[in-house]
């Protein structure tokens, strides 16, 4: 049956009535099945969907239902949707209707003699489709500034890219917003929302990272990340690496790799470096904005945190916005061909009552001296702003 409710364009669905829970006998044991999305592929009866196929090694202790949602809050009501029931032998089922590049989180909730029994919450990204109906289009407006931010670019002459999301609409535009770019402390970005979900789940409190993620946002601290990287690999720094490079993978980021701890180039995973592209990054911030890989508590629990950086680190984005406040992560050091500039968050605003926001990420590279990159950063944050403000007023 389908339970709760969630914007997933499913394809019509099994009905069933699904019983209340009833008490679990103390001391038994939950069922935890394994479950693997097995094959992926873009859905031909529903043009810009994907299907995937779920299977699990089911319990056999009851009717089954599987569960899935785009929110990673423990499956509250009104948040997912159910499907059931199979049968207790049941172990695959082809879910098709799905949202392309989004993170789904699945559980199997098997109905035992002792009550209800979930499984742990697996999550897997979606693939792209070349034809996703799910991405708005730019307004005329939205166009129009996209060729603004794209003139400034040029005429200033730096490697630089930019991508933008409105956060009411879905709206985004870039310029070379596709392109890998060294991304610097910026990608730490991840390992902040590697740990937030970690404090999430119960794995360690807040009391042993707090002071850690402050003083990451607030001076782009490699070193405090670097502690923070070990921490959310539960000790293992090599772990963490492997766990934030598979956090890109959950979110869909395809063209983006966490490789190393920036300033630790030889702690690599693999030899190579750390990529990032600007759409990737404001597709990161539109998961977290929209409480989809934390819950809302947690997600205005690390935008608080990025609102804290230092005076001298406030040249970029926050130097363009008004009556704004900025959640952001800078990223810069000094490479072999030039500088790496960049600063990528959130922007929020209130009018009239209500709260508006936009992601804004804004990458450079080659910048021939320290700074030299400011006027065009300032610029384009300005000009962001001035069109968000208007539009929203």
């Amino acid at each position: 049956m389908v339970r709760g409710f969630l914007f997933l364009s499913l394809a019509v669905l099994m009905a069933a009535f699904r019983p209340l829970p009833a008490a679990r006998v103390s001391g038994e044991p939950l069922v935890a099945p394994q479950i693997t999305v097995s094959a992926q592929q873009c859905d031909t009866s529903s043009p810009g969907s994907v299907s995937a196929t779920i299977s699990w090694v089911p319990s056999r202790r009851g009717n089954q239902w599987l569960d899935i949602s785009l929110f990673n809050n423990r499956f509250a009501p009104a948040t997912f949707v159910g499907i059931g029931p199979f049968p207790p032998d049941t172990s695959s089922f082809v879910w098709s209707g799905l949202r392309p590049r989004l993170t789904h989180f699945l559980r199997i909730d098997t109905r035992s003699p002792y009550g209800w029994e979930p499984s742990q919450t697996v999550a897997f990204a979606t693939q792209a489709c070349s034809d996703d109906p799910a991405l708005p289009q730019p307004s005329q407006e939205l166009v129009g500034l996209r060729d603004r931010l794209w003139a400034e670019i040029a005429a200033s002459g730096f490697n630089a890219a930019v991508a933008v999301t409105d956060l009411q609409t879905g709206e985004s535009i870039d310029v070379n917003g596709d392109e890998p770019r060294l991304p610097g402390c910026t990608i730490n970005f991840f390992v902040l929302l590697s740990v937030v979900m970690d404090l999430q789940e119960g794995l360690y409190g807040e009391s042993e990272v707090g002071d850690l993620i402050a003083r990451t946002v607030w001076s782009s601290n490699p070193i405090t990340a670097r502690d923070l990287l070990r921490r959310t690999g539960m000790g293992d720094l090599g772990a963490g690496l492997v766990k934030v490079d598979q956090l890109l993978d959950l979110l869909g980021l395809s063209l983006s790799t966490y490789d190393h701890p920036p300033a630790f180039p030889h702690e690599s995973l693999q030899g190579s470096v750390n990529l990032l592209t600007a759409n990737e990054m404001n597709r990161a911030l539109v998961a977290l904005y929209q409480a989809r890989i934390v819950e809302p508590a947690w997600r205005d629990y690390l935008l608080n945190k990025m609102t804290g950086v230092k005076p001298g680190l406030q040249y970029l984005i926050p130097a363009g916005v008004g009556d704004g406040f900025v959640s952001h992560k800078n990223g810069f050091f000094a490479d072999f061909s030039g500088w790496v500039d960049n600063d990528a968050g959130v922007v929020i605003f209130d009018r009239s009552g209500n709260r508006y926001a936009y992601a804004i990420s804004f990458f450079t590279e080659d910048v021939p001296s320290k700074y030299a990159d400011i006027p065009l950063g300032q610029t384009v944050s300005r000009l962001v702003w001035q069109y968000f403000s208007s539009r929203y007023y």
